[in-house]
C-alpha cells in the first residue's frame, strides 16, 4: 500500500448518511423503562449518555463508567419552611392576590437552564469527563432523558418559580419551552435520542374520545410531542412480564423501526437493526471526538 493511500485511509472517518432513531418510550412507573437503557449497549452503541431527572441511577449502576455516562439533574426542591409559608399564603390570601404574586427568589429555579448547559457540554457525574455538545455527536452515541416528567416540572418552575398559582400565560410559556426542547433534540441531533415519559389519558379534542398520550404540560402539548419521533412505544408490565407495544388501542403510538404489534421484546436492538437496514450506520461525528476505532484501514 502506497504512503499516499495509507495517509488517506488512516484519516478516513465514517459518518452515517441518516440520523439515529428518535424514540419516545411512554409507560406507567414500574414498567421497566429505565432498565431498557442497558439494551442500547447491546444494540452496538459505543457510549450511552443519560440525563436523569429522577433518581433511577441504581437500575443501571452496574454498567461500567466509560460505557454509560450520566448526569443527575433533579427539579428544584423547596425547604419545608418555604413550603409552609406557601401553604399559609394559600390559606390566608385571596385568590386574586395569589395570582398577582411574584417569586422574588425565582432565580434558584433555574434547572431548565442547567439542562441546556448539559446538552451544550455533557459532563459525566461519574468521572467528571466532558463530552461536548449533543448536537455534535455521531450515531455511535445514544442520549437518554429519563424522564420528561422532571423536565415538565423544570419548565414550569422556570416560569413561575415558587409562585403557588399558575396563570394561563404561565402554562403557555412553560409548554413552549418543553416543545422547543423536544423539537431541538429530535430534529437537531444526529445521535440516537430516547426520551422516556409517563403516560396519561387525555381527551382527544378532534374525536372527543379518550386517548393514551405522553404526560406533559397541558392537553394541547401532548398531541404535538410525538410528531418528530421515529418511534413512539408503550412500555407494558403484566405481572412479572415486561413488554413493549406499538398497537395499543386508543394510544398515540408510532412505529417506523418496529412492527405494529403487542408483546414486543423490550429492547432497542431491533429498532437499531431496522434502522441499519434502511441505511443507518453507527459512526462518529466528523471532528467532534476521537475516531480512532473507526479508521478505515486498507490492507
Amino acid at each position: 500500500m502506497s504512503d499516499e493511500k495509507s495517509q488517506t485511509s488512516s484519516t478516513a472517518v465514517l459518518t452515517s448518511p441518516i440520523p439515529g432513531p428518535k424514540i419516545l418510550l411512554i409507560g406507567d412507573s414500574g414498567t421497566g423503562k429505565t432498565h431498557t437503557i442497558r439494551t442500547l449497549l447491546d444494540a452496538g452503541f459505543k457510549e450511552v449518555f443519560v440525563i436523569f431527572t429522577e433518581p433511577g441511577m441504581e437500575v443501571v449502576g452496574d454498567i461500567p463508567a466509560g460505557k454509560l455516562m450520566w448526569k443527575y439533574l433533579a427539579p428544584a426542591r423547596s425547604s419545608w419552611k418555604t413550603l409552609r409559608e406557601q401553604a399559609n399564603k394559600i390559606n390566608t390570601l385571596p385568590y386574586k392576590t395569589l395570582t398577582e404574586m411574584a417569586d422574588m427568589d425565582k432565580r434558584k429555579y433555574n434547572q431548565f437552564v442547567q439542562l441546556y448547559d448539559v446538552l451544550a457540554n455533557f459532563k459525566d457525574d461519574r468521572t467528571g469527563k466532558e463530552y461536548g455538545a449533543v448536537d455534535e455527536w455521531g450515531t455511535d452515541r445514544a442520549l437518554v432523558i429519563d424522564s420528561l416528567s422532571g423536565i415538565n416540572l423544570m419548565a414550569m418552575k422556570l416560569v413561575v418559580g415558587g409562585k403557588p398559582v399558575k396563570s394561563q400565560p404561565d402554562w403557555q410559556v412553560a409548554m413552549d419551552n418543553v416543545e422547543t426542547l423536544v423539537t431541538q433534540l429530535t430534529t437537531g441531533a444526529w445521535a440516537t435520542v430516547v426520551i422516556m415519559a409517563h403516560m396519561e389519558r387525555e381527551v382527544d379534542e378532534i374525536t372527543g374520545g379518550s386517548t393514551i398520550m405522553v404526560s406533559s404540560l397541558g392537553r394541547k402539548l401532548a398531541p404535538k410531542l410525538p410528531r418528530f419521533f421515529s418511534d413512539c412505544i408503550q412500555s407494558v408490565r403484566s405481572g412479572k412480564e415486561f413488554t413493549w407495544s406499538t398497537a395499543t388501542s386508543n394510544a398515540a403510538l408510532k412505529s417506523r423501526n418496529l412492527p405494529i404489534a403487542n408483546n414486543i421484546q423490550p429492547s432497542f436492538v431491533r429498532v437499531v437493526e431496522t434502522w441499519k437496514k434502511r441505511g443507518g450506520l453507527i459512526a462518529p461525528g466528523v471532528g467532534s471526538y476521537d475516531t480512532t476505532d473507526y479508521v478505515d484501514h486498507d490492507d
